[in-house]
Protein backbone atom coordinates (compact mmCIF):
# COMPACT_ATOMS: atom_id res chain seq x y z
CA UNK A 1 0.00 0.00 0.00
CA UNK A 2 1.30 3.48 -0.94
CA UNK A 3 1.66 5.93 1.94
CA UNK A 4 -0.38 9.19 2.08
CA UNK A 5 2.87 11.12 1.72
CA UNK A 6 3.60 9.39 -1.57
CA UNK A 7 0.18 10.34 -2.96
CA UNK A 8 0.66 13.90 -1.84
CA UNK A 9 4.03 14.18 -3.51
CA UNK A 10 2.76 12.69 -6.79
CA UNK A 11 -0.32 14.94 -6.89
CA UNK A 12 1.74 18.10 -6.32
CA UNK A 13 4.38 17.42 -9.01
CA UNK A 14 2.36 18.90 -11.94
CA UNK A 15 1.65 22.03 -9.91
CA UNK A 16 5.33 22.45 -9.14
CA UNK A 17 6.27 22.08 -12.83
CA UNK A 18 3.62 24.63 -13.83
CA UNK A 19 4.93 27.06 -11.24
CA UNK A 20 8.53 26.78 -12.48
CA UNK A 21 7.54 27.12 -16.15
CA UNK A 22 5.33 30.12 -15.38
CA UNK A 23 8.11 31.81 -13.43
CA UNK A 24 10.58 31.37 -16.32
CA UNK A 25 8.11 32.68 -18.90
CA UNK A 26 7.24 35.74 -16.80
CA UNK A 27 10.88 36.67 -16.33
CA UNK A 28 11.62 36.17 -20.04
CA UNK A 29 8.78 38.49 -21.06
CA UNK A 30 9.72 41.08 -18.41
CA UNK A 31 13.39 41.31 -19.31
CA UNK A 32 12.66 41.30 -23.05
CA UNK A 33 10.32 44.26 -22.62
CA UNK A 34 12.85 46.00 -20.39
CA UNK A 35 15.67 45.65 -22.91
CA UNK A 36 13.42 46.82 -25.72
CA UNK A 37 12.55 50.08 -23.99
CA UNK A 38 15.96 50.91 -22.56
CA UNK A 39 17.69 53.59 -24.61
CA UNK A 40 21.01 52.27 -25.91
CA UNK A 41 23.88 54.70 -25.56
CA UNK A 42 27.17 54.39 -27.43
CA UNK A 43 30.25 53.60 -25.37
CA UNK A 44 33.72 55.00 -26.13
CA UNK A 45 35.39 53.54 -29.20
CA UNK A 46 38.24 52.43 -27.00
CA UNK A 47 35.88 50.67 -24.57
CA UNK A 48 37.56 52.49 -21.70
CA UNK A 49 35.84 54.26 -18.78
CA UNK A 50 35.08 57.88 -19.46
CA UNK A 51 37.35 60.31 -17.69
CA UNK A 52 35.97 63.17 -15.69
CA UNK A 53 35.41 66.52 -17.35
CA UNK A 54 38.14 68.07 -15.22
CA UNK A 55 40.61 65.45 -16.41
CA UNK A 56 39.61 65.76 -20.04
CA UNK A 57 39.90 69.51 -20.56
CA UNK A 58 43.07 71.37 -19.76
CA UNK A 59 41.67 74.86 -19.45
CA UNK A 60 38.77 76.43 -17.63
CA UNK A 61 35.74 75.98 -19.85
CA UNK A 62 32.67 78.20 -19.62
CA UNK A 63 29.52 76.61 -18.29
CA UNK A 64 28.19 75.35 -21.60
CA UNK A 65 25.70 72.90 -20.12
CA UNK A 66 23.43 75.48 -18.54
CA UNK A 67 19.79 75.12 -19.42
CA UNK A 68 17.94 72.17 -20.91
CA UNK A 69 19.70 69.90 -23.37
CA UNK A 70 18.18 68.04 -26.26
CA UNK A 71 18.75 64.32 -26.41
CA UNK A 72 19.97 63.15 -29.83
CA UNK A 73 17.64 60.17 -29.51
CA UNK A 74 18.33 56.45 -29.44
CA UNK A 75 21.41 55.46 -31.38
CA UNK A 76 23.34 52.27 -31.90
CA UNK A 77 25.93 51.26 -29.31
CA UNK A 78 29.57 51.52 -30.33
CA UNK A 79 30.81 50.36 -32.66
CA UNK A 80 28.21 51.88 -34.94
CA UNK A 81 28.57 49.11 -37.51
CA UNK A 82 27.52 46.30 -35.15
CA UNK A 83 24.15 46.34 -36.87
CA UNK A 84 25.75 46.01 -40.30
CA UNK A 85 28.38 43.85 -41.97
CA UNK A 86 29.99 47.05 -43.28
CA UNK A 87 32.13 48.99 -40.76
CA UNK A 88 31.33 52.19 -42.64
CA UNK A 89 27.59 51.90 -42.29
CA UNK A 90 26.12 55.41 -42.11
CA UNK A 91 28.30 56.95 -44.84
CA UNK A 92 26.09 56.80 -47.92
CA UNK A 93 26.53 57.76 -51.56
CA UNK A 94 24.88 61.09 -52.37
CA UNK A 95 23.33 59.85 -55.62
CA UNK A 96 22.31 56.29 -54.78
CA UNK A 97 21.94 57.19 -51.08
CA UNK A 98 21.57 53.59 -49.95
CA UNK A 99 24.97 52.57 -51.28
CA UNK A 100 27.41 52.62 -48.35
CA UNK A 101 31.04 53.62 -48.44
CA UNK A 102 33.23 50.51 -48.53
CA UNK A 103 36.94 50.95 -47.97
CA UNK A 104 39.53 49.13 -45.87
CA UNK A 105 43.17 50.22 -45.59
CA UNK A 106 46.10 48.64 -43.79
CA UNK A 107 47.93 51.94 -43.24
CA UNK A 108 46.32 55.38 -43.41
CA UNK A 109 48.07 58.73 -43.36
CA UNK A 110 45.72 61.26 -41.77
CA UNK A 111 47.04 64.71 -42.69
CA UNK A 112 46.11 67.54 -40.35
CA UNK A 113 45.50 71.09 -41.52
CA UNK A 114 47.80 72.40 -38.78
CA UNK A 115 50.95 74.37 -39.51
CA UNK A 116 52.91 71.66 -37.69
CA UNK A 117 53.02 69.61 -40.91
CA UNK A 118 55.48 72.14 -42.36
CA UNK A 119 58.17 71.14 -39.85
CA UNK A 120 58.99 67.63 -41.06
CA UNK A 121 58.97 67.43 -44.88
CA UNK A 122 57.08 64.13 -44.59
CA UNK A 123 55.40 64.26 -48.01
CA UNK A 124 57.18 61.21 -49.44
CA UNK A 125 56.37 59.19 -46.31
CA UNK A 126 52.70 60.22 -46.47
CA UNK A 127 52.49 59.10 -50.10
CA UNK A 128 53.71 55.63 -49.11
CA UNK A 129 50.57 54.97 -47.05
CA UNK A 130 47.92 52.81 -48.67
CA UNK A 131 45.28 55.48 -48.05
CA UNK A 132 45.70 59.22 -47.49
CA UNK A 133 42.98 61.14 -45.65
CA UNK A 134 42.72 64.93 -45.82
CA UNK A 135 40.38 67.48 -44.31
CA UNK A 136 38.29 70.30 -45.73
CA UNK A 137 40.04 72.32 -48.44
CA UNK A 138 43.63 71.84 -47.26
CA UNK A 139 45.70 72.17 -50.47
CA UNK A 140 48.27 69.82 -51.95
CA UNK A 141 49.69 71.96 -54.76
CA UNK A 142 52.67 73.92 -53.51
CA UNK A 143 52.97 71.86 -50.32
CA UNK A 144 53.86 68.44 -51.76
CA UNK A 145 57.15 68.30 -49.86
CA UNK A 146 55.28 68.39 -46.56
CA UNK A 147 51.83 66.87 -47.20
CA UNK A 148 52.37 64.49 -50.13
CA UNK A 149 50.54 64.33 -53.44
CA UNK A 150 47.88 61.63 -53.06
CA UNK A 151 44.37 61.73 -51.64
CA UNK A 152 42.09 58.76 -51.07
CA UNK A 153 39.39 60.32 -48.92
CA UNK A 154 38.75 63.96 -48.10
CA UNK A 155 36.38 64.76 -45.22
CA UNK A 156 34.74 68.18 -45.38
CA UNK A 157 32.23 70.22 -43.45
CA UNK A 158 29.11 71.46 -45.19
CA UNK A 159 30.51 75.00 -45.07
CA UNK A 160 33.65 74.24 -47.09
CA UNK A 161 32.74 71.29 -49.29
CA UNK A 162 32.91 73.40 -52.48
CA UNK A 163 36.52 74.38 -51.78
CA UNK A 164 37.27 70.80 -50.74
CA UNK A 165 35.85 69.55 -54.02
CA UNK A 166 38.10 71.91 -55.97
CA UNK A 167 41.16 70.56 -54.16
CA UNK A 168 40.03 66.98 -54.72
CA UNK A 169 39.57 67.34 -58.46
CA UNK A 170 43.07 68.76 -58.91
CA UNK A 171 44.75 65.49 -57.99
CA UNK A 172 42.40 62.90 -59.46
CA UNK A 173 43.85 60.18 -61.65
CA UNK A 174 42.76 56.71 -62.69
CA UNK A 175 45.06 55.23 -60.04
CA UNK A 176 44.00 57.66 -57.34
CA UNK A 177 40.24 57.96 -57.48
CA UNK A 178 39.18 60.27 -54.67
CA UNK A 179 36.21 60.11 -52.37
CA UNK A 180 34.65 63.16 -50.75
CA UNK A 181 32.78 62.66 -47.47
CA UNK A 182 30.70 65.64 -46.34
CA UNK A 183 29.13 66.10 -42.92
CA UNK A 184 26.59 68.69 -41.88
CA UNK A 185 23.52 69.40 -39.73
CA UNK A 186 20.33 67.64 -40.71
CA UNK A 187 18.69 70.78 -42.10
CA UNK A 188 21.48 71.25 -44.67
CA UNK A 189 21.48 67.59 -45.72
CA UNK A 190 17.76 67.08 -46.25
CA UNK A 191 16.94 65.07 -49.36
CA UNK A 192 13.46 66.54 -49.86
CA UNK A 193 14.72 69.49 -51.88
CA UNK A 194 15.16 71.77 -48.86
CA UNK A 195 18.72 70.75 -47.95
CA UNK A 196 21.03 73.28 -49.57
CA UNK A 197 24.24 71.30 -49.06
CA UNK A 198 22.65 68.08 -50.28
CA UNK A 199 21.27 69.83 -53.36
CA UNK A 200 24.69 71.23 -54.25
CA UNK A 201 26.37 67.89 -53.64
CA UNK A 202 23.86 66.14 -55.87
CA UNK A 203 24.54 68.54 -58.72
CA UNK A 204 28.30 68.07 -58.40
CA UNK A 205 27.99 64.29 -58.18
CA UNK A 206 26.00 64.20 -61.43
CA UNK A 207 28.52 66.39 -63.25
CA UNK A 208 31.77 64.82 -61.98
CA UNK A 209 31.71 61.04 -62.22
CA UNK A 210 35.36 60.59 -61.21
CA UNK A 211 34.65 61.70 -57.65
CA UNK A 212 32.53 59.61 -55.31
CA UNK A 213 30.42 61.84 -53.06
CA UNK A 214 29.28 60.56 -49.67
CA UNK A 215 27.32 62.10 -46.82
CA UNK A 216 26.61 61.12 -43.22
CA UNK A 217 23.13 59.88 -42.45
CA UNK A 218 21.12 61.57 -39.73
CA UNK A 219 21.64 58.57 -37.46
CA UNK A 220 25.39 58.69 -38.02
CA UNK A 221 25.44 62.39 -37.15
CA UNK A 222 23.54 61.77 -33.91
CA UNK A 223 25.91 58.96 -33.11
CA UNK A 224 28.95 61.22 -33.58
CA UNK A 225 27.54 63.82 -31.18
CA UNK A 226 26.54 61.22 -28.59
CA UNK A 227 29.98 59.63 -28.81
CA UNK A 228 31.66 62.98 -28.07
CA UNK A 229 29.34 63.61 -25.12
CA UNK A 230 29.98 60.14 -23.69
CA UNK A 231 33.74 60.55 -24.02
CA UNK A 232 34.03 64.06 -22.59
CA UNK A 233 30.94 64.74 -20.50
CA UNK A 234 30.44 67.92 -22.52
CA UNK A 235 27.02 68.57 -24.02
CA UNK A 236 27.06 69.71 -27.64
CA UNK A 237 23.57 71.22 -27.50
CA UNK A 238 23.89 74.19 -25.16
CA UNK A 239 21.65 77.07 -24.21
CA UNK A 240 20.58 78.96 -27.35
CA UNK A 241 23.09 77.18 -29.57
CA UNK A 242 25.57 74.41 -30.21
CA UNK A 243 29.15 73.42 -29.62
CA UNK A 244 30.25 72.12 -33.01
CA UNK A 245 32.32 69.02 -33.49
CA UNK A 246 35.33 69.70 -35.68
CA UNK A 247 36.05 68.09 -39.03
CA UNK A 248 39.01 66.51 -37.24
CA UNK A 249 36.56 64.67 -34.97
CA UNK A 250 34.57 63.24 -37.86
CA UNK A 251 37.77 62.36 -39.72
CA UNK A 252 39.32 60.49 -36.80
CA UNK A 253 36.14 58.52 -36.18
CA UNK A 254 36.06 57.52 -39.86
CA UNK A 255 39.75 56.56 -39.75
CA UNK A 256 39.25 54.23 -36.78
CA UNK A 257 36.59 52.42 -38.78
CA UNK A 258 38.49 52.03 -42.07
CA UNK A 259 42.18 51.80 -41.10
CA UNK A 260 44.25 49.14 -39.35
CA UNK A 261 47.03 51.63 -38.57
CA UNK A 262 46.50 55.40 -38.47
CA UNK A 263 49.54 57.66 -38.83
CA UNK A 264 48.49 61.19 -37.92
CA UNK A 265 50.63 64.01 -39.34
CA UNK A 266 50.63 67.53 -37.91
CA UNK A 267 48.52 67.02 -34.79
CA UNK A 268 50.11 68.17 -31.55
CA UNK A 269 49.10 66.84 -28.16
CA UNK A 270 46.56 68.56 -25.94
CA UNK A 271 49.38 69.62 -23.61
CA UNK A 272 51.35 71.36 -26.36
CA UNK A 273 49.75 74.76 -25.82
CA UNK A 274 50.68 74.68 -22.13
CA UNK A 275 54.34 74.01 -22.86
CA UNK A 276 56.23 77.33 -23.11
CA UNK A 277 59.09 75.59 -24.93
CA UNK A 278 56.89 73.96 -27.57
CA UNK A 279 57.13 75.15 -31.16
CA UNK A 280 54.23 77.33 -32.20
CA UNK A 281 52.42 76.72 -35.47
CA UNK A 282 49.84 78.41 -37.63
CA UNK A 283 46.23 77.29 -37.23
CA UNK A 284 46.30 76.21 -40.91
CA UNK A 285 49.49 75.33 -42.77
CA UNK A 286 48.31 77.20 -45.86
CA UNK A 287 47.98 80.54 -44.02
CA UNK A 288 50.58 83.06 -45.09
CA UNK A 289 52.27 83.57 -41.73
CA UNK A 290 51.61 83.05 -38.05
CA UNK A 291 51.70 86.81 -37.54
CA UNK A 292 48.96 87.27 -40.11
CA UNK A 293 46.60 84.48 -39.14
CA UNK A 294 47.43 83.79 -35.50
CA UNK A 295 48.76 80.62 -33.93
CA UNK A 296 46.98 77.35 -33.45
CA UNK A 297 47.01 77.76 -29.68
CA UNK A 298 45.54 81.25 -29.89
CA UNK A 299 42.67 79.84 -31.92
CA UNK A 300 42.14 76.99 -29.47
CA UNK A 301 42.04 79.27 -26.45
CA UNK A 302 39.71 81.65 -28.23
CA UNK A 303 37.35 78.76 -28.88
CA UNK A 304 37.41 77.78 -25.21
CA UNK A 305 36.12 81.23 -24.24
CA UNK A 306 32.97 80.85 -26.33
CA UNK A 307 29.94 79.28 -24.74
CA UNK A 308 28.48 78.27 -28.11
CA UNK A 309 29.24 78.17 -31.84
CA UNK A 310 32.75 76.89 -31.15
CA UNK A 311 34.87 73.74 -31.11
CA UNK A 312 36.41 72.07 -28.07
CA UNK A 313 39.77 71.16 -29.56
CA UNK A 314 41.48 70.33 -26.27
CA UNK A 315 38.77 67.85 -25.33
CA UNK A 316 38.87 66.22 -28.76
CA UNK A 317 42.64 65.78 -28.62
CA UNK A 318 42.47 64.17 -25.20
CA UNK A 319 39.98 61.68 -26.60
CA UNK A 320 42.25 60.92 -29.59
CA UNK A 321 45.12 60.37 -27.19
CA UNK A 322 43.07 57.89 -25.20
CA UNK A 323 41.84 56.11 -28.33
CA UNK A 324 45.44 55.58 -29.43
CA UNK A 325 45.84 53.15 -26.56
CA UNK A 326 43.15 50.92 -28.03
CA UNK A 327 43.59 51.58 -31.75
CA UNK A 328 46.86 51.56 -33.65
CA UNK A 329 47.23 55.35 -33.81
CA UNK A 330 50.62 57.07 -33.90
CA UNK A 331 51.41 60.79 -34.05
CA UNK A 332 54.05 62.39 -36.28
CA UNK A 333 55.19 65.96 -37.01
CA UNK A 334 55.30 66.54 -34.13
CA UNK A 335 56.04 63.05 -32.88
CA UNK A 336 54.66 62.33 -29.43
CA UNK A 337 53.40 59.38 -27.45
CA UNK A 338 50.27 59.33 -25.30
CA UNK A 339 50.72 59.25 -21.56
CA UNK A 340 50.21 55.80 -20.16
Amino acid sequence: MMSPCSNYSRDKTPLLIEFVVGFILCNFVYFSAYLYHVELKPQPLCHAPRLSRETEVLTNIPNTTAGPTESPGPVHPVPFHTWSSNPLNGYVNVLTFREELRLRCSVCALVSTSGHVLNCAAGAEIDQAECVIRMNHSPVNGYEKHVGTRTTVRVATHTSFKEAFNETTQIISQENRSKLVVWGPDDTMRIDGKGQTYNNLSRLAKDYKDVEFYMLTSRRMRYSHQLFENETGIQTHVKNGWLWLSTGWFTMVLATEMCDHIKVYGMSSAENCRDPTARQAAYHYYNDTIEHAGTECEEYYEMEKKAKDAHRFFAEKKVFERWSKYHNITFHCPSWKPKR
